[in-house]
Formats: C-alpha cells, sequence, structure tokens
C-alpha cells in the first residue's frame, strides 16, 4: 500500500491535522518517518484505525502522486557529455557571444560624443580675511603673591624678609610703637602690626 503524509492521512480519513496528530501522539495510530524525518503514514494503517478511506480524496491524492511523478522524470533529465564535448560545447556559445558583441562596442565607441575640452576661466579671487587679534583682557583671577620661604614658615607677611623681620623687632625692643617702625622701616602698618603680634 501507498504512504501519506499527515495532510493526505487527514484528508483520506475526513479527519483534521490535528486529530491524526492526536491519535499518533496516543499510540493509536502508527508512523514512521520519511529520509527528511517527516511522519508518514501506511494506507493499511488508516484502514486499521478508521476502517475506511474516502474515495474522493483517494482520487485527489492519487492526480497530486501523479503530478509529483511527473516533476520528478523532468528533474531527473540529464546528459551526460564529455570533458570534451563539453569544452567544445563552451567554445562555441563564447564564440558566439564574442562575435555579437565585438561589433556593438566598435559601434558604441563610434557614437559615443567626445568630451568637450575644459575652457580656462578667469582666476577665482578669494576674499582676504582680516587677521583675528586676540583680545587683551584683564586676568579674572588674581595672581596670588608668592610667599616667600622666611615669611611662610613663620606666618608672616610676605613683604617681610628676614632683615625686615629682625630690624622690626629690635625697634619694637628699643620700644617704638608701630607707627614710629613705620616711619624706619619700608612696610605697612598692617604687616608690622601682624609681625609684631606674631612674634611676641
Amino acid at each position: 500500500m501507498a504512504i501519506h503524509n499527515i495532510t493526505d492521512s487527514a484528508l483520506l480519513v475526513k479527519k483534521s491535522r490535528r486529530t491524526i496528530q492526536r491519535y499518533i501522539a496516543n499510540g493509536k495510530l502508527t508512523m514512521v518517518r520519511d529520509t527528511l524525518g517527516k511522519p508518514q503514514i501506511d494506507t493499511t494503517e488508516l484502514i486499521r484505525v478508521f476502517s475506511s478511506l474516502s474515495k474522493v480524496s483517494q482520487k485527489i491524492i492519487a492526480k497530486k502522486s501523479q503530478n509529483v511523478a511527473g516533476k520528478l522524470s523532468k528533474k531527473n533529465n540529464t546528459i551526460n557529455l564529455t570533458p570534451d564535448e563539453l569544452e567544445d560545447i563552451i567554445t562555441r556559445a563564447v564564440e558566439k557571444a564574442l562575435s555579437k558583441a565585438i561589433p556593438l562596442l566598435i559601434e558604441h565607441k563610434n557614437t559615443v560624443p567626445k568630451p568637450e575640452p575644459i575652457i580656462a576661466t578667469a582666476p577665482v579671487v578669494h576674499k582676504k580675511r582680516k587677521p583675528i587679534v586676540p583680545i587683551n583682557r584683564p586676568s579674572i583671577a588674581k595672581n596670588k603673591e608668592r610667599k616667600n620661604g622666611y615669611a611662610a614658615a613663620f606666618g608672616l607677611p610676605n613683604v617681610i624678609t628676614e632683615v625686615i623681620h629682625l630690624q622690626i623687632m629690635k625697634l619694637h625692643g628699643e620700644g617704638l610703637t608701630s607707627r614710629q617702625i613705620e616711619k624706619e622701616v619700608s612696610v605697612s602698618l598692617p604687616s608690622i602690626q601682624r609681625t609684631i603680634n606674631v612674634s611676641t
């Protein structure tokens, strides 16, 4: 008997594909797999489970299988050629194609218009740009005065050097006031007062 796929089997017994699949899953209907792994069901198995087959469906499936057989026979038509025969066929085909193509290429070459020569025009004058002048702006951040090592070590104002410090302390030791020391030393009054406060 013949072997059918699930769709054809369902058509033969007038059931849905899902019903056939359910019967296979429950073990009521046995199936085999073809070389591609697709499930196939034998006609005798369908008759065993469902008792009879639809005659209309049998005719449809018969026509379908004839069409498939016809397609297969057309696909299997092959021509066996020796390598020399094949080479001869290819050579003749190439010669024929070239014999048609070469005259067309020559004709095309003769009909293509020649490009017009490029005529020099007046040179393009570019506008000169004005040089960009950087804007001198005063610095926003004030430069911090660098502390000299001596003043930093004793926590004194930056203007106070070791010599000035000793001079201020000597004059202060003699009993002069800050205003009097300011006249003797060229340092501001607040710097003198701070120096005296830090040193005493």
